[in-house]
């Protein structure tokens, strides 16, 4: 799409218990490539622009793009813009030009002359493309309009493309980035020999030697998984065991709702005849195949065919409300089932309350013949989302000294945009147990921007509302009981920003809790900064080959820091490529776990998932909390009538303070807000 991927390798210092270490790990970029604009524009946007480039996909693809830096040639001479915005098309724009040296000129008497004819006139360049609209290139501070014809046009190579994938980009280039550990071991031991740390100069004056003949070797544990119970086909509870990292569903779902009334929805493009036997096929199995699970199911669904029309699906399902559904089976087929989703979503979620499980229709057809595996994977997302239980995990079998009055409560947090603006909001989530067995979740969500310009915005600054919130939710499920103990997990925070997030989100939980709590004895509380984007790989070799580390690999010693109590975790088994640890830093603990307690009880969280049946990279209730807010994308916060345009050029703030930061939660359909829709 006129982006690529580049292969580079990251390097960076730490200090640990073992001394300073040199980190050092393969990277992938993606980067603009150097194409004529062009082409660049067609494979970007998938269409052939010469042929029909209307205004709507003009404006957005301008937003895209604005600040690139391009260059021509045209000229004779490289000369280097930046891409400011479009324009009117070569053959419309004109400009006034003196005949008789052929310069730009303002004099009454000058002639005017169109790009086109310039450019042909002045260096004999014949346009194939005059229709499509002049790129504005502006060099420096110079406001004066430079009108460029895109086929004049490059783009500079190695500009870092930071831009968002969408799902199939994505996932072609996790496929090319996909390195097992053999050969990114063999790569990172090429880079070090090839940098000759022992020859740099500077290293030299500063006497620092790099050991460059093998990496750490570090003493590592593995810990035990938990056993995850679920209902006896019959009555009773079975025990399902974790092998390598995953288990298998062969009995009842440990809870199920009762399905009184229900129904299929398809949007999108009118059927064809295969598609309605597609359509009726999964009609006519799906039910019995969730009875497999334990579902009891008192009728069988409706199929209802609708089109793509936005009024069509709020009208359809606002009928499926009032006919009491307690599931929607919503089918997506088209060319922009992304924008479907998004509108089903917003519609169900905030304006109905009507609860959704999306299923792609291409998904659907491809699955068709292997549809026992296809629903297995979707019933356990529909079971949360109805408020069933998949398995149980007794987590407190993980902590050795743990009283039977203890009620723990986990929370997850994730932040989306760190850097935000009124039109790109900071994105913030929070999630929390709602149940006995910590397996039903709620979550609250809440937008924060500054009120100009951008500014990074590190901490949630509605915490403490968020945090009430989903204490109430716990007390209302759990016969008016509180927690004593709250375990809470922090996505989305840079190493220097901790002292930050540390002031000010623990004394938010904590002032929640007075208010929550009021006369009663307030719980302990333990913090926990979970950060999964970072350069660290652990490798096991056994004399032969070089092989990934087993789920549940924790190194707590050797490379951590030198003071404070962090550990790595490897929870889940690396299906393909090299497995990335999690690393867990402990920045408050009033319960006082042991670091045995903490990390046997996160690694025990990995595995409460309820999409999936196998140990997740990081504990559930973050995930939940980073699904919550990726979910959040489709949905409003209300009224954006205060909020003002972000001009493109608008500098970050050199400082700003939480006065500065305005906020809005976000409201969901009460018949839904304390369920896990973000399943």
């Amino acid at each position: 799409d006129g982006r690529g991927v580049a292969k580079g390798f990251s390097q960076s210092l730490f200090l640990t218990r073992t001394g300073p270490t040199l980190n050092v790990n393969l990277t992938f970029t993606c980067f603009y490539m150097p194409l004529n604009f062009v082409q660049f524009a067609c494979k970007y946007l998938r269409k052939d622009i010469t042929t029909n480039f209307n205004e709507r996909e003009k404006k957005a693809f301008e937003k895209i793009i604005r600040n690139l830096s391009i260059e021509t040639m045209h000229t004779g001479r490289r000369i280097f813009y930046r891409l400011h915005e479009f324009g009117r098309s070569a053959n419309e724009i004109m400009f006034p030009i003196d005949e008789g040296n052929e310069g730009t000129s303002d004099a009454t008497g000058s002639k005017q002359i169109s790009v086109v004819d310039y450019l042909k006139k002045k260096y004999n360049r014949k346009l194939m493309y005059p229709h499509l609209p002049c790129i504005n290139g502006i060099k420096g501070n110079q406001s004066k309009p430079n009108w460029l014809p895109m086929e004049v046009v490059t783009l500079v190579e190695w500009q870092r493309a930071i831009k968002p994938l969408d799902k199939s980009q994505r996932g072609n280039v996790s496929k090319n980035t996909i390195i097992e550990p053999e050969e990114r071991y063999t790569e990172v031991m090429k880079i070090i020999r090839n940098n000759q740390y022992e020859r740099d100069p500077y290293l030299k004056e500063l006497n620092i030697h790099v050991h460059d003949k093998e990496m750490l070797e570090i003493n590592a544990r593995v810990l035990s998984p938990p056993e995850i119970k679920y209902r006896r086909r019959g009555q009773g509870e079975v025990i399902e065991h974790v092998n390598y990292g995953t288990w298998r569903i062969r009995n009842w779902f440990y809870t199920t709702s009762k399905i009184h009334s229900w129904g299929m929805i398809y949007f999108g493009d009118t059927p064809d005849e295969y598609t309605n036997n597609v359509l009726e096929d999964f009609q006519d199995r799906l039910p019995k195949l969730l009875k497999r699970n334990g579902f009891i199911i008192h009728t069988d669904p409706s199929l209802i065919i609708k089109s793509s029309r936005e009024n069509d699906i709020h009208c359809t399902l606002l009928d499926a409300s009032k006919e009491k559904w307690q599931l929607a089976i919503v089918i997506l087929n088209s060319y922009t089932t992304d924008t479907l989703y998004s509108i089903v979503k917003s519609h169900a979620n905030q304006k109905i309350g009507l609860m959704t499980q999306c299923v792609n229709y291409q998904a659907l057809k491809h699955n068709i013949n292997k549809l026992e595996m296809y629903v297995e994977n979707i019933s356990q997302k529909i079971n949360g989302k109805l408020g069933g239980i998949n398995g149980v995990i007794n987590i407190k079998s993980a902590l050795n000294h743990s009283s039977k009055d203890d009620l723990f409560m986990f929370f997850g947090a994730d932040v989306t945009h760190s850097t935000s603006s009124s039109d790109r909001p900071s994105i913030a989530a929070v999630v929390g147990s709602r149940d006995l067995t910590n397996s039903l979740y709620a979550a609250r969500i809440c937008e924060q921007y500054p009120k100009k310009g951008r500014c990074s915005i590190e901490i949630i600054k509605e915490l403490d509302t968020m945090v009430i919130d989903l204490l109430r939710v716990f007390a209302d499920s759990c016969g008016d009981r509180l927690p004593n103990k709250i375990v809470f997990y922090r996505d989305g925070v840079d190493e220097g920003h901790y002292q930050k997030v540390l002031n000010h989100e623990v004394n938010k939980i904590k002032s929640a809790c007075r208010i929550v709590y009021g006369n009663r004895q307030l719980p302990q509380i333990t913090f926990i900064v979970v950060k999964k984007r970072h350069n660290t790989r652990f490798f096991l070799y056994d004399g032969q080959h070089t092989m990934n580390v087993q789920a549940g690999t924790v190194i707590d010693q050797g490379i951590t820091h030198p003071s404070q109590f962090d550990f790595y975790l490897c929870s889940q088994a690396a299906r393909m490529g090299t497995s990335r640890p999690a690393l867990y830093h402990v920045l408050h603990d009033d319960i006082g776990f042991t670091s045995d307690a903490i990390q046997q009880l996160t690694y025990w969280l990995c595995h409460t998932d309820m999409r999936c049946t196998k140990s997740v990279s990081i504990p559930a209730p973050v995930h939940y909390a980073h699904l919550a807010a990726y979910a959040a994308r489709t949905l409003k916060f209300g009224e954006d009538d205060d909020k003002e345009s972000l001009d493109e050029d608008t500098e970050e703030p050199e400082s700003y303070s939480l006065d500065d930061i305005k906020t809005k939660l976000m409201t969901l359909d009460e018949k839904l807000v304390d369920d896990m829709w973000f399943l």
